[in-house]
């Protein structure tokens, strides 16, 4: 038994109970599903490139989804952090931003033909995955709702609910795109940070 499967035998039970807690108490096929699964660690600073659409699970790590244009003033925009426990559907050829990972990451993969594998009915699978599709689309739209708030203090208590253990890992030009907020009110922000870490 070589070291990988090892290592997939024990983030698998994980996303099973990630599962559970998403309303899959049981997969319909948990041995073909377990043969399915595809297990990647990925250094930090490398894109994920996956030209067929697939879901994807990540266990530990976090990934940044950007926009990146050469000709653009400011090359990279963030549009989200996927953090641990978060299920997508990742399409590369339906979205023009770019994914990398921000730190060491361990991520399960499963290719659109194995998903019957977790819910045998086409309908109820359809359903599924819709759900997981809107939870993973809503965070696209959260820099613009940020950015409504009139009071700056709003906008830093909504970005840091949701990215305060991260906001070491993004430049203050990228804070300044996804919530509008100047540099004096960015080192607030990062200064208030360590009260949203997250307990493990």
């Amino acid at each position: 038994m070589n070291t990988l499967t090892v290592i997939k035998q024990r983030l698998v039970p994980y996303f099973l109970h990630r599962l559970q807690e998403i309303g899959i108490p049981r997969p319909s096929y948990p041995d073909e599903l377990m043969d399915a699964i595809t297990v990647h660690y990925i250094p930090p600073g490398r894109r994920i490139e996956q030209p067929t659409p697939c879901l994807f699970f990540l266990v530990h790590g976090l990934l940044k989804e950007y926009y990146r244009n050469g000709r653009s003033l400011y090359p990279s925009t963030l549009v989200q952090l996927l953090q641990p426990d978060d299920i997508w559907l990742y399409n590369q050829s339906a979205h023009k931003f770019r994914t990398r990972t921000l730190m060491p990451s361990w991520i399960l993969q499963i290719s659109m033909e194995q998903l019957h594998c977790i819910v045998r009915s086409p309908r109820k699978l359809r359903h599924w995955l819709v759900e997981q599709e809107m939870v993973y689309s809503a965070k696209h739209c959260l820099s613009d709702f940020i950015k409504q708030q009139p009071h700056w203090d709003d906008r830093i208590h909504l970005f840091l609910e949701e990215y305060g253990p991260y906001v070491d890992f993004l430049s203050n030009k990228e804070i300044h795109h996804y919530t509008g907020l100047d540099k004096t009110k960015i080192e607030k922000l990062r200064n208030k940070a360590f009260l949203y870490q997250r307990s493990e």
